[in-house]
């Protein structure tokens, strides 16, 4: 029968767990890189290695911080959740988080009014 102390400390280590699988969630996403996989990373990591410590987590986050697309962040210009600068698709709500220049065929950031490119003023409306 499992002491009380092991359930506490299994229970910490699932709720640590569950925190950084949500902040790798949300910025995982955002950056369109495998979010599914590493949402759950850190949950599976605890369940099917009980003896994981602090250590261990700190490697998976430092792991992922060496693996993640890099970049800086923007808000989506619809669903204002932040995305990274170089996607042209937001990956939360699916619509165009950039206009295409018609001229050189370019991203060009959504509140332009001409492209940063070509200079041409022939861009996309939406």
């Amino acid at each position: 029968m499992p002491k009380i102390a092991d359930i506490i400390v299994l229970v910490v280590k699932l709720g640590i767990a569950g925190l950084i699988g949500f902040w790798f969630y949300l910025d995982a996403r955002g950056r369109d890189y495998a979010w599914m996989f590493w949402t759950f990373v850190p949950i599976i990591l605890v369940i099917t290695a009980p003896v994981v410590g602090v250590v261990a987590m700190i490697v998976l986050v430092i792991v992922y911080f060496m693996m993640r697309p890099q970049g800086t962040m923007a808000k989506c210009p619809h669903c204002n959740k932040k995305i990274i600068d170089n996607l042209f698709m937001c990956p939360f709500c699916q619509k165009n988080a950039k206009k295409e220049c018609l001229v050189c065929h370019e991203p060009v950031p959504w509140e332009a009014e001409q492209c940063p490119h070509c200079k041409s003023r022939a861009i996309t409306k939406s």
